[in-house]
């Protein structure tokens, strides 16, 4: 967290004329425009608009004054119109900021709503002990925020925003449950200003209650990236918003590695007769697709793994930019879909056993279908390919020493540029229709898939020669030779159709 120097937060004693605790402060958020027509207004705001009727020439005045300052919530409730104006404000609680100040108007604490589930805090007495969810979580904001933080919950429709240190102090004080006057002692509040901040946590969803429960079957990690990669949760700006202007676009096709010299080794491009001559038809590969941990004694061919990746991962074409359109990007079109067609995902292979191919790493050249080789730059390179091979034989329960491991990776810029909040979910749906199409291709070709559930980042970023923060391994995929025991195509359907509709 980031803090500056500030003397401890006292809040006036009632004896002191200042209150018996700290003010509650309402304002409109930022994003809120109120046009007024008369008693009527719209209300425009990032999760659309309202018209409301009727209000009054006063209450429309006072809600076009909350765009611009704060209002003291004691002060709305003792004006002859206030309760109108609060109905009104608890109507629309999703654009209500409740800012926490001491009697001068120095702010503790400010909860923004940030879903439209969101209520306004208050009304419930503050608790008597204390304890945070194990989903809340504090990271710093940016540096023009700087010695603010905030609180962050997938399982709260707030953010809240602790302005000084005592607030931030309060909330590590709460990582245990503990009782709230013993809690503002160890954060150097007063205890009514420990009170109101507590009944603010609570109010806005960062405490465990113990009494609803939190979800037991979410790791925090999980339950976080689903709320914040879909709409709903969250107020983050979402989807093609090009939030980094000033960062040119990654190359559609990336350049030699810094391990890659040569011109690597040029892949046969298969027949488009003799493929269709001899795949089964595309039911038939449906009905019996599966992942295949067992091999034959000979192994998978060059020539099959250039067939593969060639129908698979290619770039078929590259349609350029339009030079005159701000946000224009070089769109790649590949046999799987993408959204945007940024083409982020490489293919990269570690052979163990391949017949015309040397054991090593190898990078797959999409746009020249051709292989780029990695040599090892030293030992610190094969022990990490060894480590990768090693997860990956773990990843199949220990069941079969693998073949050829083909890495998805994602150059995460081609995404993030464009997207935000849901580039790495994006990329991860990516991944599945690429496990896909692995598998039907695989399978039409009569090789043995297995998609992977896991793989070792570090490990793979050592083997293949990658900063893991700009290409990462996000998926991984074995590819070998299949066993003449197990049929590649299937016979008919399979189902417990019959089964189903019995029991019920």
């Amino acid at each position: 967290m980031t803090v500056t120097e500030q003397p401890p937060l006292r809040l006036p004693a009632p004896e002191d004329g200042g209150g018996a605790g700290p003010r509650t402060l309402l304002r409109l958020r930022p994003e809120v425009v109120v046009t007024a027509q008369g008693d009527d207004l719209e209300l425009t705001h990032p999760w659309g608009r309202q018209r409301v009727h009727a209000l009054g020439a006063e209450t429309v005045r006072r809600l076009e004054a909350l765009t611009r300052e704060s209002a003291d919530l004691a002060d709305l409730a003792r004006l002859g119109d206030g309760g109108r104006l609060l109905h009104l404000l608890r109507r629309f609680p999703y654009l209500v900021t409740t800012t926490l100040a001491d009697r001068l108007g120095e702010p503790l604490a400010t909860a923004v709503p940030i879903a439209r589930s969101a209520a306004l805090p208050g009304g419930a007495p503050p608790p008597e002990t204390a304890v945070l969810s194990r989903f809340a979580y504090l990271r710093r904001l940016p540096e023009d925020h700087a010695g603010a933080c905030v609180l962050e919950s997938p399982m709260a429709p707030f953010r809240l925003t602790l302005h000084r240190p005592p607030a931030g102090a309060f909330v590590a004080a709460v990582t245990a449950a503990r009782p709230v006057a013993e809690a503002s002692v160890l954060a150097g509040l007063d205890p009514a200003a420990g009170r109101s901040l507590a009944a603010l946590l609570a109010g806005t969803g960062f405490l465990d209650d113990g009494a609803a429960g939190e979800p037991p079957l979410w790791d925090f990690h999980d339950l976080l990236f689903h709320a914040r990669s879909r709409p709903g949760r969250h107020d983050y700006p979402t989807g093609g918003v090009y939030a980094h202007p000033e960062i040119a676009q990654l190359p559609a096709v990336p350049g030699a590695g810094a391990r890659e010299s040569g011109d690597g080794i040029d892949l046969p491009v298969p027949d488009w007769d003799e493929v269709l001559a001899r795949d089964p038809l595309l039911t038939e590969v449906l009905e019996g697709r599966s992942s295949v941990r067992d091999y034959a004694a000979a192994p998978v061919t060059l020539a099959q793994l250039a067939e593969l990746l060639y129908r698979v991962a290619r770039i078929r074409r590259i349609i350029p930019a339009d030079p005159e359109d701000p946000h224009g990007y070089d769109v790649v079109d590949r046999a799987y879909p993408a959204g945007g067609a940024t083409g982020e995902l490489e293919i990269y292979l570690s052979v163990v056993r391949c017949e015309g191919l040397v054991p090593g790493v190898y990078r797959y050249d999409a746009a020249a279908h051709r292989l780029r080789p990695r040599p090892f730059s030293g030992p610190a390179d094969e022990a990490a390919f060894r480590e990768l091979m090693t997860a990956a034989w773990r990843a199949t329960g220990c069941t079969v020493d693998p073949q050829v491991l083909l890495t998805v990776t994602s150059r995460f810029g081609r995404l993030s540029w464009k997207y935000s909040q849901i580039a790495y979910a994006l990329t991860l749906k990516h991944v599945g229709v690429v496990y896909q199409t692995l598998y039907l291709v695989a399978t039409a070709m009569g090789l043995a898939p297995c998609g992977l559930g896991s793989g070792d980042t570090d490990a793979a970023a050592r083997a293949l020669g990658l900063d893991w923060t700009a290409e990462s391994s996000v998926g991984e995929f074995l590819i070998g030779s299949r066993p003449a025991h197990l049929p590649r195509r299937a016979q008919r359907f399979a189902d417990i159709v019959t089964q189903a509709r019995a029991a019920g």
